[in-house]
């Protein structure tokens, strides 16, 4: 029992599960991106490569910034990520599954927003106080959406766990198709979580130079990208898994059906991070309140509606 824990901790569907597919979320993102914009892109190794020379360097922050809790920021992200993907079926295997997991993975990916926020203020740096109050206002206007949206399957369902809910549309059929406008929420919400163009706000290099992580370097900062990347996996697995449902009940086959709806969610999110242009905080909070929160509550009453 205590191996089987440690095995699906540490190795699968656990830490090192979550970062292979993390760096292989950004080769090809950064692959695809690069094709967008006419360019070679970077070898498959790259992302690695990346992560090794950054834990090769030194950690250094400015004076008068708090060191410790500085480090242990990324880490306590890292640690909240790896829990969550614990509960997230991955083609239909879930080994830590209990009732009512979404609300718990729905807090643990919100804790790296506020570890961001935290990172400007311990770091110092005025760039950094500025990302992280930019994070802190963005979280605001993207979060009620994406929790709005990510009802929409619960409430289908009858139920607020991951593995129900997928087994559900079994028998209903994916979601999607009766929460079109929840999956766009949901899409909308990953975006801004991980600071993505177009709402890339906390970060934009043209204003705010990395945002909270300016004046990061070293081991730090490479947590800090080994967090983003394992969030970006995991809210792609959420996807599929509360608005496609398990599609085949053959093993070999589910797995391949979910690798490539994957990989269909990813170059979506590359194509949108390719088109739009950044948006101006208040614009997030203008579109956010007054756009998504109401659509997404009609799609929320329709659901009611289609449940009863």
């Amino acid at each position: 029992m205590i191996l089987e824990i440690l095995f699906n901790l540490i190795v699968f569907p656990g830490l090192l599960f979550q970062t292979l597919c993390g760096f292989l979320f950004e080769w090809l993102d950064r692959k695809m991106l690069a094709r967008y914009q006419r360019r070679i892109g970077p070898r498959i190794f790259q992302p690695v490569a990346d992560l090794i020379k950054l834990f090769s360097k030194e950690n250094i922050l400015p004076k008068g910034s708090n060191h410790t809790i500085a480090a242990a920021l990324p880490l306590i992200s890292l640690a909240s990520v790896t829990t969550a993907g614990i509960y997230i079926p991955v083609a239909g295997f879930s080994p830590q599954s209990f009732a009512g997991d979404l609300i718990v993975v729905m807090f643990l990916m919100s804790v790296p927003t506020l570890a961001y926020y935290l990172s400007g203020v311990v770091s110092v740096g005025i760039y950094s106080l500025l990302g992280g109050g930019r994070s802190l206002l963005q979280f605001f206007s993207y979060e009620v959406p994406l929790i709005i949206a990510l009802s929409g399957p619960a409430i289908l369902a009858n139920s607020w766990t991951i593995l129900e809910i997928l087994q559900a549309q079994k028998e209903l059929g994916s979601f999607v198709v009766f929460q079109p406008i929840g999956f766009g929420l949901t899409v909308i919400g990953l975006i801004g979580k991980l600071k993505r163009d177009p709402l890339d706000i906390p970060k934009a290099k043209s204003e705010v130079v990395a945002g909270a992580l300016t004046e990061y370097t070293g081991p730090n900062l490479a947590f800090w990208r080994l967090v983003m990347n394992v969030q970006a996996v995991l809210g792609i697995f959420l996807l599929i898994n509360l608005f496609f449902g398990q599609i085949s009940n053959i093993t070999l086959l589910r797995v391949i059906i979910f690798i490539a709806v994957a990989l269909v969610i990813t170059i979506l999110l590359s194509t949108l991070s390719a088109i739009f242009a950044r948006l101006r905080i208040d614009q997030l909070a203008e579109v956010g309140w007054r756009v998504l929160v109401p659509i997404g509550l009609l799609q929320l009453v329709f659901v009611v509606l289609l449940r009863f």
